[in-house]
Parts: C-alpha cells; structure tokens; sequence
C-alpha cells in the first residue's frame, strides 16, 4: 500500500498563520502518525506471519490500526492492555469496538510489554506500544521528503516543525532526516520518559527534537475543561477537528510558545479522530452537556 502526499494548507489561528500538515487525511484506517510508522509494514509481503502482537491502551490508535492490518493479511491479531473497564466491556466504543470488530483479540496484563513479548515466535510480529520501533523510520522519512517538497513549494524561509509525543517516535525521525528544527512535548508522561524513548531507537541525541515544557502539567488522557476549550476554540477557527489527547496538550503546550517561536510553523496533524468518540463519552460524563460550551463566544480562552 502506498500513500498520497497529505497536503500542507495554511491556516490562521490566533492572529497568527500557521501551515498544518494533513496527516489525517491520508487514509481512514491508517490516517496520521500511524500510517507512516505502519506504511514499513503496509508495503512488505511478510508471507511467514501469521499473527501480530502488540499492546498499549484500551482506546489506542495503533491497536485500531493494526487490527486492521491484521484482518487485511488474515492475521491473528492479539493485543494486551492493562485494564479493560468493565463498563467498556459491556459498551464497547471507539477505537476499542471497532478493533474488536476486526477480529482483536484483547487480555488484560499487569505487565502487557512482557506478555506480548512472550508470544514471539518466527510466524508472530510483535509491534511495540504505539508503534515505537525502528520499522517506522521507513515511513517517517517519506513524510520528511514530502515537508521538504511542501517547505519548497510554499516558499517558507524560516520554518520549524512542531507535534505532541506519545512515544516521540514520529519528532524523532522527523528530526533525523529534516534540516529544520523539529519542536514536541511530552503527553504521556514526563520529558525523560520521552528521552528514554528516543534512546531505545537512535544513540545520536543530535537528532533529538527540542522539548517544549510547560508550566501545567496535564494527566494523560484525563478530561480538562482547558483542554476543551482550546479544542473547541481550534475546530471553530479552523473547520477542522483535532484530537482530544494528544493534540489537546500539544495546543496547549505550543500556545505558551506562541510569541517566543519565530518563523514559519508547521503544525502536523497526526489523526486519530476515531479516539475522540471515546473521550466525549468521557467529557459528557464528567461535565455534562459540554456541546453548549460551543456556543461561547471563547472568552478567558
């Protein structure tokens, strides 16, 4: 399987121009960062595989995406997560119900990086949390390519790359092989994990993104009226949807830079919309009907 180049559309936000890379447009079930850390395997016959393994969250992206992965090779596809909520169990949703729909074979492990591990064998391809492996570099560095043809194209003189991190797999081969400075933050947990993320693929930290830090810290996954707010705000200004995880924090990271980062910013946008089905779910149940918070007129945002 090969993709199209996404295109690069500029855009205002802020009273600020912005160019986003639409990453999430490049395929329904492979859109975003998982296309390009999966196109490796996408494009390879891997004709001794039989099953694929891996692990990571309940709601996770790559397990939507490798699930369909596997049912397009008619694979087994086994995955482990530490916790499966019996209420999600009993109402599937998300990227969780349509994975299962794939044929997923889901377990909860107290350790799911050690259980999914276990299972490798010459017929089993075990793929890492989110991806995290140095497969991905392939694809990653087909999406460094088409930003040099876009930076070209649009004839931008300063420009700089910014995008949230789970692993940080995608800024760090971003990095690799661009000539422009690759900015991320951390979403998941904290900056030296995601150092320590970065170690387990490249030795060379001069290909290491810069960290933008922050001064709030936000759990992972956990439902932010902040957060809302500014994702709310961008959808309205923009006319395009973001995602309620990880491009959440990351707005919220990059607006406190939003004044101190000169040049020409390329916001990529990284997919994942299907997640967001599950986290309204989780935002109507913790704040209510937040849909009237459209109809503000953002003010304090």
């Amino acid at each position: 399987m090969q993709f199209s180049p996404s295109p690069l559309q500029k855009q205002h936000f802020r009273n600020r121009d912005f160019y986003l890379k639409r990453d999430d447009l490049l395929h329904a079930d492979f859109s975003g960062n998982k296309a390009r850390k999966l196109h490796y395997f996408l494009s390879q016959e891997y004709l001794h595989v039989r099953r694929v393994v891996s692990y990571g969250s309940n709601q996770s992206n790559a397990m939507y995406s490798l699930s369909v992965l596997a049912r397009m090779r008619g694979w087994e596809f086994i995955y482990f997560c530490k916790q499966i909520p019996s209420f999600l169990q009993q109402n599937p949703i998300g990227n969780y119900k349509a994975a299962l729909q794939n044929g997923m074979k889901i377990y909860q492990s107290e350790d799911t990086n050690l259980s999914a591990n276990a299972l490798a064998r010459k017929d089993t391809l075990v793929v890492q949390e989110g991806g995290r492996q140095s497969e991905a570099e392939f694809g990653l560095k087909i999406l460094a390519q088409e930003l040099q043809d876009d930076i070209r194209t649009h004839h931008l003189q300063n420009p700089f790359v910014f995008l949230p991190s789970g692993t940080g797999t995608t800024a760090l081969y971003l990095q690799k092989y661009l000539q422009y400075p690759v900015f991320t933050c951390s979403t998941v947990a904290d900056d030296v994990y995601l150092k320590k993320q970065w170690q387990m693929l490249e030795q060379n930290e001069e290909f290491f993104p810069k960290i933008l830090d922050i001064s709030q810290k936000f759990h992972y996954a956990k439902p932010s009226l902040e957060l809302y707010k500014i994702w709310s705000e961008l959808e309205q200004y923009t006319h395009i949807q973001y995602d309620l995880i990880y491009d959440v924090v990351g707005w919220r990271k990059l607006l406190e830079y939003w004044h101190t980062l000169q040049g020409d910013l390329i916001y990529i946008h990284q997919g994942g919309l299907l997640g967001n089905e599950s986290m309204l779910e989780r935002y109507k149940y913790k704040y209510g009907i937040i849909e009237l918070l459209k109809d503000e007129k953002n003010e304090d945002i």
